[in-house]
């Protein structure tokens, strides 16, 4: 259960929409869901950027932020409670720096990648603490069209706002330990779904990823996005797993401590 949980928690962090034209990233905005396995709470997951962004070598970045972890008794038989930072680009949606901090029920971990597009690698130092193998480093290889964690979430929030026929994608490859991964979107269409006990419009998005244990039939995980007031956020996100379907639900939305949109 452990390891699918932290799949689950992984994805979701890749599936967002744009913001306001013109601004698709207001500073110090902070989304939250809730996951669920059939009417059980698995954990929470937020996502959140900071109130401003840094200058480096006369480039702008945001600071990204990105925890999960499990609640109730999952927190018990789980035990998960995780964090990702990252340093990305304004220009280009690429991370420059990024850090994951793993605190899982077998286990301590570490990590620290940083990002060189010009020669094409990632110098990664990784240290697990419950295995005798002291810090790590290893590199691994870039393409133009690679993001880590914190590049694909704002890569995909920077395209999904644009008009697409129902059938277009978006692909890309994106980074996950020390591999590279194919990964992308295909837009659904529109349709209204209940939540919360009212009928909404949204726009659905699936994703598109290797069939695998965890995700084991194509298109296994369906995004739904609300426009609302110009914002677009995602409100429900489903994916097909090998111990069932699970689902994250919008808590809150919410930016510098003004919250925008609470569906609780």
């Amino acid at each position: 259960m452990r390891k699918y949980i932290i799949y689950l928690v992984a994805s979701i962090t890749c599936l967002f929409t744009n913001a306001q034209q013109g601004v698709p990233f207001p500073l110090g905005e902070k989304i939250t869901f809730k996951i669920y396995y059939s009417w059980f709470a698995l954990g929470e997951a937020t996502m959140s950027l900071s109130d401003s962004l840094s200058l480096e070598n006369g480039r702008h970045y945001y600071q990204t932020n990105i925890e999960a972890g499990t609640v109730g008794l999952f927190s018990w038989l789980a035990g998960i409670n995780n964090r990702y930072t990252g340093v990305v680009s304004v220009d280009d949606f690429k991370a420059i720096r990024s850090e994951k901090h793993l605190d899982e029920r077998d286990g301590k971990s570490d990590q620290w990648n940083t990002f060189d597009y010009n020669t094409m690698q990632t110098r990664v130092k990784r240290i697990e603490h419950e295995k005798d193998k002291g810090l790590e480093s290893y590199t691994v290889d870039l393409t133009q069209n690679t993001y880590d964690i914190h590049g694909t979430y704002m890569y995909l929030r920077s395209q999904l706002g644009k008009k697409y026929k129902k059938g277009d994608s978006i692909m890309f490859k994106t980074y996950w330990v020390k591999k590279l991964y194919d990964f992308g979107m295909e837009y659904g269409g529109e349709e209204r779904i209940k939540f919360n006990g009212d009928k909404v419009k949204v726009k659905k998005f699936y994703g598109l990823f290797p069939v695998s244990r965890t995700f084991p039939e194509e298109k296994a995980v369906t995004v739904y996005i609300l426009e609302k007031d110009g914002l677009g956020i995602p409100l429900l996100i489903e994916a097909q797993m090998k111990i069932g379907k699970v689902r994250c639900e919008l808590k809150s939305y919410e930016v510098k401590g003004q919250s925008l949109l609470t569906l609780e």
